[in-house]
C-alpha cells in the first residue's frame, strides 16, 4: 500500500506501527538550501562539521521540489547555514509554493538590507519565517551569535515588519526566536515585550540542546529548567526518556549536495544516499532503499549506541521540548497551531 499525495495518516502510521518500510512518501519534508553561515554560533553543528561549503543550485532544487511537491504538506526550508545565503532562494520558495505546500524558514536577521529585498520574500508565499534574536542588546546578543552585528538584525526585523504592515500582507508570519540561555534569560520578560511593541506575530523560546557535548554547555545552560530542553538529575547529567521519534517515516532531510539523512541530527556521514545520483526519481530509491530499511530496523530493535539517534534530543524530550514557550501578539489561522512549524532541534 502506498500513500496518495498529502496522506498525513498512512506517512505517520508506518512509524506508530513500527514498520521497517515507509506507507508512502514523507508529508513532512527538510531542505538544505546552503550550509554556508556568516556566524559562527558555539555549539551549531555549522562550526564543528568539515563538509565543503555550497549551496544546492536552482536546478538541483527543482529536481526534489518536482519529485516531492505533490505529497509534501509541510517543507522546512533551512539547514546548517544561513538560507538566505542560498542563490535565488526566494525563487526557490516561489517554486516551491506553486505545489500548494506550506514553506517555514528560519534566518539570522543579517540579509534583509533593502525594501526590495524584502518584497521579494513577502511575495514568494513564504508562510513562516523564523527570525533569530537571542538577546536585546549588542553585548548579550554577541555572546552567542559570534560574529553577528545586533543592529544590523534589529533593523532587518524592523524592515521586514514594516514592509509587512505597509503593504497588509498576512504572510510571511513572523516568528521571533529567542534560544535561551544563561547569558540572556534575564531577558526573557523584556523580550516578551519587545515581540509585541516591534509587531511579531508570534515569539517562541527554543530550547537549548548541545549536538555536539561541547563544553560550552554548561555555561550556556539556563539557570530556569524552564527553558531547558532536557530534564536533568541531581548529578547534572540529563534524564534519558523513551525515543518515540517518527521521521524515519516522515520527516527526512535533503543536504544541500543531495545527501539524505533520516533527520538534521545526522550528518552526511550518515548519508542513506544521494538524491542527485539517481536521476528524477532519486528521492524514491534512497526512500525505499536498503540503507533506509536498515536503518529503520536499526533503530526498531533499539540498537542506537553508535548511531546520532543515540545522543539525540529525542531520548531527552518529546518534540514539544524544542520551544518551551509561544506567545501568539494576534489571532492566527488554525492551520498554524501545530508545534511542527515551532518546533526546530
Amino acid at each position: 500500500m502506498y500513500s496518495e499525495p498529502g496522506d498525513w495518516f498512512l506517512a505517520e502510521s508506518a512509524g506508530r506501527l513500527k514498520l521497517p518500510f515507509p506507507l508512502g512518501y514523507p508529508t513532512l519534508f527538510q531542505i538544505e538550501p546552503t550550509n554556508q553561515c556568516n556566524l559562527r554560533c558555539p555549539i551549531c553543528y555549522t562550526v564543528a562539521d568539515n563538509r565543503p561549503r555550497g549551496s544546492m543550485t536552482f536546478e538541483e532544487f527543482k529536481q526534489v521540489i518536482d519529485e516531492i511537491g505533490d505529497t509534501t504538506l509541510l517543507l522546512q526550508l533551512w539547514g546548517w547555514g544561513e538560507p538566505f545565503m542560498a542563490k535565488d532562494f526566494s525563487g526557490m520558495i516561489r517554486y516551491a509554493k506553486k505545489t500548494g505546500m506550506k514553506i517555514i524558514s528560519s534566518t539570522n536577521g543579517h540579509f534583509f538590507e533593502n525594501a526590495l529585498d524584502v518584497d521579494e520574500l513577502i511575495d514568494s508565499g513564504l508562510d513562516v519565517i523564523m527570525f533569530a534574536l537571542d538577546g536585546l542588546d549588542p553585548e548579550t546578543y554577541a555572546k552567542y551569535r559570534r560574529h553577528g552585528d545586533f543592529d544590523k538584525a534589529l533593523a532587518g526585523l524592523e524592515l521586514l515588519i514594516r514592509r509587512k504592515k505597509e503593504r497588509k500582507a498576512a504572510f510571511p508570519l513572523i516568528n521571533l526566536r529567542l534560544l535561551v540561555t544563561r547569558e540572556n534569560e534575564g531577558q526573557v520578560n523584556q523580550m516578551i515585550q519587545f515581540g509585541e511593541k516591534i509587531g511579531a506575530d508570534v515569539l517562541t523560546f527554543k530550547t537549548l540542546w548541545n549536538i555536539n557535548h561541547s563544553a560550552d554547555i554548561e555555561a550556556l545552560l539556563p539557570e530556569n529548567p524552564a527553558y531547558r530542553r532536557a530534564r536533568h538529575g541531581r548529578d547534572g547529567d540529563a534524564i534519558r526518556v523513551p525515543n518515540t521519534c517518527r521521521r524515519f517515516w516522515n520527516n527526512p532531510v535533503v543536504y544541500r549536495d543531495g545527501e539524505v539523512v533520516p533527520c538534521y541530527f545526522h550528518t552526511c556521514d550518515s548519508s542513506l544516499g544521494n538524491i542527485f545520483a539517481h536521476g528524477p526519481r532519486g528521492f524514491r530509491r534512497v526512500w525505499l532503499g536498503w540503507k533506509f530499511t536498515q536503518r529503520r530496523l536499526k533503530f526498531l530493535a533499539g540498537r542506537l549506541e553508535g548511531s546520532p539517534c543515540y545522543d539525540c534530543a529525542l531520548n531527552f524530550a518529546p518534540v514539544d521540548r524544542f520551544a518551551s514557550h509561544a506567545f501568539w501578539y494576534r489571532p492566527h489561522p488554525e492551520s498554524f497551531e501545530s508545534e511542527t512549524l515551532f518546533a526546530s532541534g
